[in-house]
C-alpha cells in the first residue's frame, strides 16, 4: 500500500490566503505528476493569523516548522506576502531540509498570472525536499530533472533567471534558495508585486467622494473661457507634465493625509521601509490613475455634449473646423486643473480601507493580533 504524503500549507492573511485557497485542489495531482514514485498526496490549509507577522523570515520558518510538527505532516510551505533577501538578492523560496519546511515570497512573483508562478513554486519546493530524503530516481526525465535543475521556476520567469544557490552561506539557515536575477530586474518585478499585494483596486471605491467634488469643481471651471483658450495655446507637453503634477500631486496629500508613510521604526529595517513606502507610492498611483480616468471619460462626454464647435472657435479665436481632437484636449486640461483643485479639497470616503492598502499598517494589524494572542511567533 502506498504511502501518502502530507503537505500543509501555512498561508500569510489576504492575498497569500486566497492563492493557497485556490490551489489547494490542485495540487495533490500536480504532486503525483511531477514527483515520481511518491504515491498519493493530501494538501492541508492552515490559516494561522500568526503567520507572516515578523519581518524576519527565520521566524517565520521556525514557527512553520513547529506547526508542521504538531500537525503531523511531511512537508510544509509557507506563503508570504513579505519581501525576502539574500544579501541584497531578491529570494523568490528557500528550503530548510532538516526541518521539512519551504518558503515562497508571494511578491518575488510580480504581476499575474500569479497563480500558475505560485504554483510551479511550490511543486519545486516541495520536489526539493522529498528528493533530498528519498533520493533522485534514476530515470528522471520530466518530473525530478525538472525540479532539480529549476525548470519549473525557470519556464515562468523568461526576463528574470532564477538562480538556485545551495548552502549558501554559513549565515544562512535555508539549504536552498532560489534568487532572481539581474539584481535590478528582480527588484523591479519584486516592487510591482508589492503593489499588487497592496490590491490597488480595493482603494477606488473610497475614492468616490474625491471623483464628485473633483467633477463639481472642473466643471463650474468649464463656465470660463480660460480653459478653453488655454487648451488650444498648450502643446502635448504641457499637457503631459501638468496631467503628471496633479497625479503626483495627489498622491502625495493621500500619503500625508492619511499618515501612509512609513517612519523609522525598531521593528522595521531600513531597506523594508523604503520598499513598503515604494510600494504604497505605486500602488496609490495606479488608484488615482484611475480616478483621472474616471474623470477624463466623465469631462470628454460632457464638452462634447454641452460646448457648440461654433462657440468653441469664437471663444478661442481657433482657425478652421473644430475637431474631436480639439475636445479631447479641452477634457485632459480640465480633469488635470480638476484633479488638483478639487480633489485636494475633499476626503476619502474609509481612512481604513486607505490605510489597508499599505505594507506598515497591515504589519501593525498583525503585531496586535500577536499581542491578543498571546502567542510567540518564534516558537
Amino acid at each position: 500500500m502506498e504511502q501518502t504524503m502530507v503537505v500543509g500549507l501555512i498561508p500569510a492573511p489576504e492575498l497569500p490566503a486566497d492563492i493557497a485557497v485556490q490551489l489547494a485542489e490542485e495540487l495533490s495531482q500536480a504532486f503525483s505528476d511531477y514527483i515520481m514514485d511518491a504515491g498519493d498526496w493530501s494538501i492541508r490549509l492552515y490559516h494561522d493569523p500568526l503567520t507572516g507577522a515578523a519581518e524576519n523570515i527565520d521566524q517565520n520558518m521556525r514557527r512553520a516548522a513547529a506547526i508542521k510538527k504538531k500537525e503531523g505532516w511531511d512537508y510544509t510551505v509557507c506563503l508570504t506576502d513579505l519581501p525576502m533577501f539574500s544579501h541584497k538578492d531578491v529570494v523568490l523560496g528557500d528550503v530548510n531540509e532538516d526541518t521539512g519546511v519551504a518558503q515562497v515570497s508571494i511578491p518575488a512573483f510580480g504581476f499575474f498570472p500569479l497563480r500558475k508562478r505560485v504554483k510551479k513554486a511550490i511543486i519545486q519546493m516541495v520536489s526539493e525536499l522529498y528528493y533530498k530524503v528519498n533520493g533522485y530516481p534514476e530515470s528522471a526525465d520530466e518530473g525530478a530533472a525538472a525540479s532539480n535543475e529549476g525548470h519549473l521556476l525557470k519556464r515562468r520567469f523568461y526576463f528574470s533567471p532564477i538562480r538556485k544557490t545551495t548552502h549558501p552561506t554559513e549565515r544562512e539557515k535555508s539549504d536552498v534558495l532560489f534568487v532572481l536575477r539581474p539584481r535590478f530586474y528582480g527588484r523591479t518585478r519584486l516592487l510591482l508585486g508589492m503593489a499588487y499585494a497592496n490590491k490597488p483596486w480595493s482603494i477606488v471605491p473610497a475614492f468616490k467622494s474625491v471623483v464628485a467634488v473633483a467633477f463639481a469643481t472642473g466643471a463650474y471651471g468649464l463656465i470660463f473661457p480660460t480653459l478653453w483658450k488655454l487648451s488650444v495655446a498648450y502643446g502635448s507637453i504641457r499637457f503631459v507634465a501638468l496631467m503628471l503634477a496633479a497625479i503626483f500631486g495627489m498622491v502625495i496629500w493621500v500619503i500625508f493625509a492619511h499618515n501612509l508613510w512609513e517612519k523609522p521604526s525598531y521593528k522595521s529595517e531600513r531597506k523594508l521601509r523604503i520598499l513598503y513606502n515604494a510600494a504604497t507610492v505605486m500602488t496609490l498611483g495606479v488608484a488615482v490613475m484611475v480616478q483621472y480616468g474616471v474623470l477624463y471619460i466623465l469631462f470628454l462626454t460632457a464638452v462634447a455634449f454641452f460646448v457648440p464647435p461654433d462657440l468653441y472657435a469664437s471663444v478661442t479665436g481657433l482657425e478652421g473646423k473644430v475637431g474631436f481632437r480639439h475636445y479631447m484636449q479641452l477634457a485632459w486640461l480640465v480633469t488635470s486643473v480638476a484633479t488638483v483643485a478639487g480633489a485636494i479639497g475633499s476626503s476619502l470616503e474609509d481612512d481604513s480601507m486607505v490605510r489597508n492598502i499599505t505594507y506598515g499598517y497591515r504589519q501593525q494589524q498583525r503585531y496586535k493580533r500577536m499581542e491578543y494572542y498571546g502567542d510567540d511567533i518564534g516558537d
